[in-house]
């Protein structure tokens, strides 16, 4: 899969629920985006590593949380493109 990291477990996957073109996927190495159902991937968050999980609100598809395998959780309202840590 084209921008994915090689020989590396995917700890979380989530679909947007309005549009399943859109994907993400939570690895070691970070986030990875997907707009066109998995042919290629862009990283997101250059603060996002070590990720344990991924999940889309199914009521506003553009709010995305992540969690950290320390249990640090991330918020991004915008579809990933800014990221807020939440207390």
């Amino acid at each position: 899969m084209g921008g994915l990291p090689a020989n590396r477990t995917v700890n979380g996957f989530a679909v947007d629920p309005e549009n399943p073109k859109v994907m993400y996927v939570a690895t070691r190495d970070g986030l990875f985006k997907s707009t066109d159902a998995g042919e290629t991937w862009k990283p997101l968050g250059k603060e996002l590593k070590s990720l344990a999980a991924v999940a889309v609100n199914p009521k506003r598809p553009g709010e995305v949380y992540v969690s950290t395998m320390d249990g640090i959780i991330f918020k991004s309202s915008d579809g990933g493109r800014t990221w807020n840590r939440q207390q």
